[in-house]
């Protein structure tokens, strides 16, 4: 089984896999990332909807849509049975889902393998809300040592030329992370005008061309850098170009 058929099948419904996509998982140790990802994101979504204080008229106007759809009797049935935060996980689901395809395929988009690393790119974020929400809300201010920051990036084969810069700019988030398996990344984030920017470098082969992601939180976006990619997300409205000026320059491989 290729990939990006494991994946499609899998994002589909990560807590309800087949045998044959759990026989692929136990067989490859990508796969079987990929697949512990999902689920991982898939428990923290439904962590979150269940946390969240749900408005009156929204609640009020997705229960009733069973009585105002205008289908027939065994599909209204089901939707009858089906819980209010059913109705909210598929809604952001579908948020997350169509954002991220919208945005890709715009201009012709990036090759299917390009998309699917969009989406590992996002979903890595959820791995981390916690420390991104900390940076966000203030709550977190503390910095990282430059030695520190310097030996995160080594590991991604990596390192920044200006010193100078890491002052001006403290780093708040380093540590190495694996997005793509057999793939070094470094993870790091700033403070930004809207939240924490978070900035990654992996040095998988670079993207055919520079590509925007994004879901209904995040921004971001990929960039090919010789040997590797740059990748830049943030809140919404956060001015990504400006971090993408002052990094792509100051960022080189040591590969």
């Amino acid at each position: 089984m290729d990939e990006l058929e494991f994946r499609t099948r899998v994002y589909a419904n990560p807590t309800d896999v087949d045998k044959d996509l759990l026989e692929a998982a136990q067989a490859e140790p990508r796969l079987q990332t990929i697949l512990d990802d999902a689920r991982a994101f898939e428990a923290d979504l439904q962590h979150q909807l269940q946390n969240i204080e749900i408005p009156a008229a929204l609640a009020n106007t997705l229960l009733d849509l069973p009585e105002r759809a205008e289908s027939s009797a065994p599909v209204a049935s089901k939707l009858a049975s089906t819980s209010f935060f059913q109705y909210y996980a598929m809604a952001a689901s579908l948020v997350l889902a169509v954002g991220i395809a919208a945005v890709l395929t715009l201009n012709g988009g990036p090759s299917a393998t390009e998309t699917a690393f969009g989406a590992d790119l996002i979903m890595h974020m959820y791995h981390e809300i916690n420390e991104i929400d900390a940076i966000t809300a203030g709550t977190d201010t503390s910095t990282i040592a430059m030695p520190a920051v310097a030996q995160v990036m080594a590991e991604a084969e990596t390192q920044f030329n200006d010193e100078e810069f890491l002052r001006a700019m403290p780093v708040r988030f380093a540590k190495p992370c694996v997005i793509i398996p057999t793939y070094q990344s470094a993870h790091l984030m700033v403070q930004g005008s809207h939240g924490a920017v978070n900035v990654i470098v992996i040095n998988n082969s670079p993207v055919n061309s520079e590509y925007s992601i994004q879901d209904d939180r995040f921004d971001g976006v990929v960039v090919p850098m010789n040997e590797g990619n740059l990748i830049l997300i943030g809140e919404k409205d956060e001015n990504l170009d400006e971090y993408k000026a002052l990094f792509e320059d100051r960022v080189e491989w040591t590969i």
